[in-house]
C-alpha cells in the first residue's frame, strides 16, 4: 500500500503503465561495455499503442491453455500469444524458436532441458532484448526458475518471477509497459561524463540509454554565453519582474543578478522547447567560484524548470539528471535536487542541503512555497531562491548508483529544523561573508539510518512529496534495475 502526503500523492501500479504506456520509442543502438565488462545489446523499444506480442512457451496442458486464454483476456493491452511447444528430445529447436520468432515478451512456463544447471539454459538462449516471465509449473519447487532469472537478469535481460497466476497477469502488464523514462532526451552543458564536481567517466551516451532508455547528449558550455545575446529583452524582463513580484522578500540579490538569471532561463527554456528535451543541466561549479564567471548562475532557471516539469539537476550530475527525471516522472511534481549533509543516528534525522529547490513542491496544483531571493552562498553575486520546507510533508529520497544497475530510495517525513545557513565558511575561501550553507535546508525524519548511511548513493541524492514505492517497485523492474531500500516503507512520524 502506498501511503501519500495527501490523496494526490498516490501513485499506484496502475498508474505506472497508464503514465508510460504511450511513451515514445527511440531506436536501438548497437552494445558497449562499463569497467571490461560486457552488456548485451540495447533493449528492443516497446511498440507505441497496445498491442504486443508474447511468446508462450509451454506445453498442451490444460493449465498451459488456460494461461493463455488469461493473458488474452487481460486489459490495459492487446495480447497476441504464440505458443512455443517445449521439446525435449530436441531442446535446441525450442531454444532456435525463442532466438528468431519477432515478439515482445518471453513468457516461459516450461524450459527445454539442456543440463542439470540452470545456467546453461540461458547461455543457450543468449542475450534477450525483450522481457522474459518465467512461472514455474511446481510453485513448491522454484529453484531452477529463480537461478535462471537471476541468470537472465545478469546478461542484461529484465527478468521476472512469477509466483501465481494473478501475480503472472500482473508482471505481463509491467513487461507490456514501456520503461518510464523510454525515449526522453536530455542535453548536458559540460565536457562528456566529466562534471568538474561528480565526473561519471565510467559511462557513456549508450550505457545510459541501455540501462535507461534516456539519450544524453553533451554540447560544450561556451556555446551558452553567445546564445545569451540573442535572448529576447522584453521576456527576460517579464521573468525577473515575476520573481520580484511573488518574492516574499529579497536580500543580497541585485536587480541585475536577477535580469542575468532571468535572461538563461530564457535560453534554456527555448533549448528545452526546441529539441523537445524531458532534462537540462549545466557544469556549473566550472564558473561558479571563478573570479569572473562566465555564465549567470542557473539557480533561478533550475527552479523555475523543475516547477514547469522539467528535471534540471546541478553541477552537470549524469546520475543526478537520471534520478531526477525518474522521481518527477514517478510523482509527476518538481524534484529537490541535494546532497545529503549529514546524517543523526541518534535522532534519525538527515539534513539535505543545496541551492536550488522547487517552489511547487507539492505539486503543480497547490500554491508555491512562499521564498526569499539571496545572492549565491553570500558571495555578492548570482541569485538562489530560498524557502522552508513545511513540516510533516511525507517524501521520498533516492538515486541511481553509479553503474546505474540499482536504485536506492528512503521515505521519509520533513520536520522543523534549525536555521543554520547564516554560518561563515571556512577561513581560506574567496569571500570572507561567504555563507559555508547552501540556500536551501530540509531536515528529514528517516528510519533505520544505519542502514541508509552506508547505502547512500553518492554526492547528491533526490527528493519528490509523496509516497511511491510501488510504482518504484514496477518501474525498477521493468528496468533491470535492482530497488535498494528499507524494510518498511512507510514513513516515520514527527
Amino acid at each position: 500500500m502506498v501511503i501519500g502526503y495527501q490523496k494526490k500523492a498516490h501513485v499506484g501500479r496502475r498508474d505506472f503503465i497508464k503514465t508510460t504506456t504511450m511513451a515514445s520509442m527511440a531506436a536501438t543502438i548497437p552494445g558497449t561495455s562499463l569497467l571490461g565488462q560486457d552488456t548485451p545489446g540495447s533493449p528492443k523499444p516497446q511498440p507505441a499503442g497496445k498491442k504486443r506480442s508474447v511468446l508462450f512457451v509451454g506445453n498442451p496442458r490444460p493449465e498451459h491453455e488456460r494461461l493463455i486464454e488469461s493473458i488474452k483476456s487481460l486489459k490495459d493491452f492487446e495480447f497476441v500469444v504464440s505458443p512455443i511447444q517445449v521439446n525435449n528430445k530436441n531442446p535446441q529447436e525450442t531454444i532456435h524458436s525463442i532466438q528468431t520468432r519477432d515478439a515482445d515478451i518471453l513468457f516461459m512456463c516450461s524450459m527445454p532441458r539442456t543440463g542439470i544447471s540452470s545456467g546453461s539454459i540461458a547461455a543457450a538462449i543468449g542475450d534477450l532484448d525483450i522481457p522474459v516471465i518465467l512461472y514455474p509449473q511446481d510453485l513448491d519447487l522454484i529453484m531452477v526458475e529463480a537461478d535462471l532469472v537471476a541468470a537472465f537478469r545478469m546478461r542484461g535481460t529484465p527478468a521476472m518471477l512469477a509466483n501465481s497466476d494473478t501475480h503472472a497477469m500482473e508482471l505481463l502488464k509491467i513487461a507490456a509497459t514501456p520503461r518510464i523514462l523510454e525515449g526522453k532526451r536530455a542535453i548536458i552543458f559540460g565536457k562528456p561524463f566529466d562534471s568538474s564536481s561528480v565526473p561519471a567517466l565510467n559511462l557513456n551516451e549508450d550505457y545510459v540509454y541501455q540501462h535507461t532508455g534516456v539519450r544524453i547528449k553533451y554540447r560544450p558550455i561556451e556555446e551558452l554565453a553567445p546564445l545569451l545575446k540573442t535572448v529576447d529583452e522584453a521576456s527576460a524582463r517579464k521573468e525577473m519582474e515575476r520573481w520580484k513580484r511573488e518574492a516574499s522578500n529579497i536580500v543580497e540579490a541585485s536587480d541585475q543578478a536577477i535580469m542575468d538569471a532571468s535572461r538563461l532561463y530564457v535560453l534554456l527554456r527555448s533549448i528545452v522547447d526546441k529539441e523537445g528535451l524531458s532534462a537540462i543541466s549545466i557544469d556549473c561549479l566550472s564558473f561558479s567560484f571563478s573570479a569572473k564567471p562566465t555564465l549567470p548562475y542557473p539557480c533561478l532557471s533550475f527552479t523555475r524548470l523543475r516547477d514547469e516539469g522539467i528535471a534540471a539537476p546541478c553541477e552537470a550530475d549524469v546520475c543526478g539528471l537520471l534520478t531526477s527525471m525518474l522521481l518527477q516522472e514517478v510523482s509527476r511534481k518538481p524534484s529537490y535536487f541535494h546532497n545529503v549533509s549529514s546524517v543523526d543516528q541518534k535522532n534519525s534525522n538527515i539534513v539535505l542541503r543545496h541551492c536550488v529547490a522547487p517552489l511547487k513542491l507539492l505539486g503543480s496544483d497547490i500554491p508555491p512555497l512562499p521564498y526569499v531571493l539571496r545572492d549565491y552562498h553570500g558571495m555578492g553575486r548570482g541569485v538562489t531562491p530560498e524557502i522552508e520546507y513545511p513540516a510533516g510533508v511525507e517524501v521520498t529520497m533516492g538515486g541511481f548508483s553509479k553503474d546505474l544497475r540499482s536504485f536506492v530510495w528512503w521515505p521519509g517525513r520533513i520536520q522543523a529544523g534549525v536555521n543554520d545557513k547564516a554560518r561563515p565558511s571556512f577561513p581560506n575561501m574567496p569571500s570572507s561573508k561567504m555563507r559555508r550553507y547552501c540556500s536551501n535546508r530540509a531536515e528529514v525524519k528517516i528510519k533505520d539510518t544505519d542502514h541508509f548511511i552506508q547505502k547512500i548513493s553518492g554526492i547528491h541524492q533526490v527528493m519528490v512529496a509523496g509516497s511511491y514505492v510501488d510504482s518504484l517497485h514496477d518501474a525498477m523492474l521493468r528496468m533491470n534495475v535492482d530497488l535498494i531500500g528499507p524494510s518498511d516503507p512507510k514513513p516515520p512520524e514527527v
